[in-house]
């Protein structure tokens, strides 16, 4: 479209063109001077009444989402009174980058949206089922980490850095996300690809859980080095929950049989569960957790992938990126590298990506 201007005595001038204007600059820019602003991308009683609503998603008509600039979108639940329901939701973050450089692939009205929903679908996994004594090849895993020297080496660092500067003292809770399904089954392209390869170097089905099993294991030792350490929870223990949308019931009675709390089951409640007396342990989760984290808390220690780029090869922004706020948010905090032994390296779980950050002057 153009508009003509016109002069003093109404006559048509040269057309003035929109050219290069767009919804996603106008909206990229507000987005920008909003955060320049101070307004948090996200909050808590956002984050808890999302999850709430979809606890409902049966019987809920429509879902409401709260913009950056406090306003409000309505979105329409496919789900709404369907009895049985073969698609979940979850939420999908939109971090600081999808709203400030690489335009979302969602409508317009919804580019100022730091959280939207996503639906899976559930037939793959209600069809194959859990996996067979999961709990065992769990136990099997867990035991192979506390006999590794990584797990000796991590467990003298973190009791160490938990000591310095009274941190003992105020740690309440370990909070957990994305630290994997441990009765996810591998997809048909994998099994195809393993079965074609020489049988001595084919693998086993679980295989592709281990990282899950190893990143439980490092959750329940952090959980034992802090109720021993930590004269707080010496007598009451420390709270160990964990968040990931990808879980299956399976997984979720497991888990809190072995001493887990379950939260967020749609991927947002768990983090208003964060405060400057947690501890974070994020392993490779698929969603914005060090931006959310600057924008809510300042918990004692982190344990989370170390990754300063923004974009992949696609020139799109990583699941869990930088940003301005982390940038600042690390200036409080003093960075390890995970202690990964030589003689560890049978351990699954990418653990020699992860980075500990400990929160500097308690």
């Amino acid at each position: 479209m153009s508009e003509s201007a016109q002069d003093g005595r109404g006559q048509v001038l040269e057309p003035c063109l929109d050219y290069g204007c767009s919804h996603w600059k106008t909206s990229s820019q507000r987005a920008a001077d909003l955060y320049d602003s101070g307004a948090k991308l996200w909050r808590k009683e956002d984050l808890v009444d999302i999850e709430q609503q979809l606890a409902q998603s049966c019987t809920a008509e429509k879902f409401t989402v709260r913009r950056i600039d406090n306003s409000i979108v309505h979105i329409k639940n496919p789900m709404f009174g369907v009895e049985k329901p073969i698609w979940k939701p979850h939420i999908k973050f939109q971090e600081y980058w999808r709203l400030v450089r690489s335009e979302p692939d969602v409508p317009p009205e919804a580019y100022h949206c730091t959280y939207l929903i996503n639906w899976a679908n559930q037939t793959i996994r209600n069809y194959e089922g859990p996996i067979e004594n999961v709990q065992f090849l769990f136990q099997t895993s867990q035991q192979l980490w506390e006999a590794s020297a990584t797990c000796a080496a991590f467990t003298s660092q973190f009791r160490e850095l938990l000591s310095r500067v009274g941190n003992t003292k105020k740690v309440t809770k370990i909070v957990c996300f994305g630290l994997g399904d441990m009765n996810f089954k591998p997809p048909d392209w994998w099994r195809i690809e393993n079965d074609s390869k020489p049988e001595k170097e084919r693998e086993p089905e679980t295989s592709v859980v281990e990282g899950a099993f190893i990143h439980h294991a490092i959750a329940l030792t952090m959980a034992d080095i802090i109720t021993r350490s930590c004269s707080r929870t010496r007598y009451m223990g420390v709270r160990l929950l964990t968040q990931d949308p990808n879980y299956s019931d399976e997984t979720k009675d497991m888990l809190r049989k072995i001493g887990f709390e379950v939260v967020g089951e749609y991927g947002a409640g768990g983090f208003a569960e964060l405060d400057d007396e947690s501890v974070v342990f994020s392993a490779f989760a698929a969603a914005p957790i060090k931006q959310i984290i600057a924008d809510l808390a300042r918990p004692v220690a982190i344990i989370c992938a170390e990754n300063t780029e923004v974009f992949n090869k696609f020139k799109k922004p990583y699941a869990d990126p930088e940003s301005p706020r982390t940038r600042q948010m690390w200036k409080e905090y003093q960075s390890y590298n995970f202690p990964v032994r030589p003689e560890s390296a049978k351990l699954d779980g990418s653990l020699h990506q992860l980075e500990i950050y400990t929160r500097i002057g308690g």
